[in-house]
């Protein structure tokens, strides 16, 4: 029996310690969120940073940067409102890039969001985002800001 309890104990020992080495490759990550609204319109956006070391002679010499965002409008008012709008343009400028889509009508809910790559210009917690809003001659522009906090 205690044979038993001491190779459990060494393989789970064994197997934390893999999983350690395996997740620990120095590889970081940073997540960065900005929120804001308008009159009709309100938008999240989020960012996630990632650092992969670059190795040399077996030393991390630098680090390659690269993101991944997502950007997502939602609608203040009634959704059927929705259902009237017959042309309708959104965007947003970030540091570093930026992203329209123009649609026709009707909308639904589900196409105001956009998902995108980049080379690692992330927005940092100092950035502003701005974001305009077209639809059926009316417009709206409005800045997302994040709260400061980086979410690792």
């Amino acid at each position: 029996m205690r044979k038993i309890v001491l190779m459990r104990t060494l393989l789970l020992c064994g197997l934390m310690l893999i999983l350690n080495s395996a997740c620990s490759n120095g590889t970081l990550y940073h997540t960065y969120t900005f929120s804001g609204e308008g009159k009709h319109w309100s938008a999240i956006y989020s960012e996630t940073l990632t650092e992969k070391p670059v190795y040399s002679e077996g030393k991390a010499t630098h680090y390659q940067p690269s993101s991944e965002y997502t950007f997502q409008l939602a609608y203040k008012g009634k959704s059927g409102d929705l259902k009237e709008i017959k042309k309708f343009t959104f965007g947003f400028d970030a540091v570093g890039h930026g992203s329209s889509q123009t649609m026709e009508g009707p909308l639904r809910v589900e196409s105001l969001r956009m998902q995108g790559t980049g080379g690692g210009l992330v927005g940092r917690e100092e950035s502003v985002i701005k974001v305009s809003v077209d639809w059926d001659g009316q417009s709206e522009q409005f800045e997302l800001v994040t709260d400061g906090t980086e979410l690792k």
